[in-house]
């Protein structure tokens, strides 16, 4: 199964210089209960933007760079990620997509689940998430806050 965790303002704004233009505590918080002790995937800027892997995690980076590599155990990079989404769509493990906006544009129709934090406000963004089509979900949980919005999404069979 593939799931999309993402946070994203009232524009689809969710990037900044690399990093996330807010910082939300309880957001980031949710991210590791959500994604802890399973495979994460992202794209190569976004990884590198970390530094190193989250703990607890396996992470899969995706690249059309040949020459990449990284020297962590639990990180492993994929070169076609439309094979390997096709591939992992048929596990019964999860796999959280975490960005960024080529990554989540390209995880998009393999995606059975998304956790979506819905920021208030507009932010400065020089990343967007992918407009999508909500009518395809259902609204599973909702938890609000004074900030922002987390929404558990679940594909319409």
């Amino acid at each position: 199964m593939i799931s999309l965790i993402v946070a994203h303002d009232e524009q689809l704004g969710i990037g900044k210089d690399g990093w996330m233009p807010w910082h939300l505590p309880q957001d980031l918080a949710h991210f590791k209960s959500v994604t802890e002790h399973h495979a994460i995937l992202m794209g190569r800027t976004t990884f590198e933007g970390m530094k190193k892997p989250l703990p607890n995690r396996f992470t899969y980076v995706a690249t059309k760079q040949n020459d990449v590599h990284y020297d962590f155990e639990q990180v492993a990079i994929v070169h076609n990620l439309d094979e390997f989404l096709q591939e992992w769509q048929r596990k019964d493990e999860v796999l959280y997509v975490c960005g960024g906006a080529q990554i989540y544009a390209a995880a998009l129709p393999y995606v059975s689940e998304m956790w979506i934090t819905k920021v208030k406000g507009v932010f400065i963004a020089d990343t967007h998430f992918p407009a999508y089509d909500i009518q395809e979900f259902q609204l599973e949980k909702q938890d609000v806050y004074s900030d922002f919005t987390i929404c558990q999404y679940v594909k319409h069979q």
